[in-house]
């Protein structure tokens, strides 16, 4: 469950698509990823999108597929990557 303490414009701040990488995925999908990087289940992911349990499982199998990631751990873990390195530039 979201819990209303947490302050989740830390998580969403900078992501824009800093990696060629992230291009490769549709509006949609990048919206998907902005939750899977704040570590929401795809139940919780559905809900805050109006979608489906079912759409959010096959984008988050399609995202991870483009970006060629083996995991959705590795996945959040590539993001920070990402945000924190678009920091430091």
């Amino acid at each position: 469950m979201i819990h209303s303490t947490v302050n989740w414009s830390d998580f969403t701040a900078n992501l824009e698509p800093t990696s060629p990488l992230l291009t490769m995925l549709t509006p949609a999908e990048r919206a998907v990823t902005m939750h899977v990087r704040m570590g929401l289940s795809n139940k919780e992911i559905a809900a805050a999108l109006g979608k489906s349990p079912a759409t959010v499982k096959a984008q988050v199998a399609s995202i991870l597929r483009k970006l060629d990631m083996p995991t959705r751990c590795r996945l959040i873990a590539w993001l920070h990557d990402q945000a924190a390195g678009s920091f430091l530039s």
